[in-house]
């Protein structure tokens, strides 16, 4: 089983100077499985909310994050406009879903650590990122994940390195292929947040259209300035 560590909420930035890169020993990493069929078919990566695509403006938030950038898809091709600036990778270990794509991205970087996210999160916030990475620093443990209530956020979370032999070992018994599974055989910190309107949209993720058209009609700055 895993252990539970409470850690106490912080929702402004750090105060220190960080640069593009700041974090050398984390790798940033989005997960992006391709063609969803509730999206009638569409990569959730590319929707445009307002001016930019969800991809573009994740990608942006981890450069000023992150040296090294994978982006693990089933779909390369459609993501080589960005291979300047990330890696892009595909599943080692197919159709087992985010998992796999967590296990391959551990297997790729070159970091001691991975910071997850999914790609179909509209509001992230470089902030509460930050937050997380400098709290992953401070504590030992195998994956730092945030935590509202009794709802887990494992993609938007940080595991370290080490647990690739870990996750493929999981993977390769064929019990479980859920994270959640696999989250209850290391070590684990949850990170708890208040259950607000800022955190819950900065976790919101996209599913259908119809919640498509309702994130495209949320104030963006007015989500941001509710902490």
């Amino acid at each position: 089983m895993s252990r539970v560590y409470p850690i106490r909420n912080c929702v402004q930035t750090v105060g220190k100077d960080i640069s593009n890169g700041a974090y050398r020993d984390i790798t940033g990493a989005i997960l992006a499985g391709g063609k969803n069929e509730r999206m009638e078919g569409a990569d959730k990566s590319f929707i445009k909310i307002g001016n930019t695509s969800i991809i573009q403006k994740t990608i942006d938030i981890l450069k000023s994050l992150f040296r090294e950038i994978i982006i693990v898809t089933n779909s390369p091709s459609d993501y080589k406009v960005y291979k300047k600036d990330c890696h892009i990778v595909t599943d080692i270990i197919k159709d087992i879903g985010p998992l796999g794509g967590i296990h391959s991205a551990l297997s790729h970087a070159s970091k001691d650590a991975v910071f997850f996210i999914a790609c179909d999160m509209p509001f992230l916030h470089n902030g509460v990122i930050r937050n997380e990475l400098d709290y992953f620093n401070k504590v030992h443990c195998d994956a730092l994940i945030p935590r509202i209530g009794r709802r887990i956020e494992p993609l938007h979370s940080v595991y370290g390195r080490n647990l690739k032999h870990t996750v493929s070992d999981f993977i390769k018994s064929g019990n479980d292929y859920s994270v959640r599974g696999f989250l209850e055989t290391v070590d684990v910190r949850y990170w708890d947040l208040d259950d607000t309107l800022f955190y819950r949209n900065i976790f919101k993720n996209l599913n259908t259209p119809e919640e498509v058209e309702r994130v495209k009609k949320i104030n963006e700055d007015k989500i941001k300035g509710m902490a």
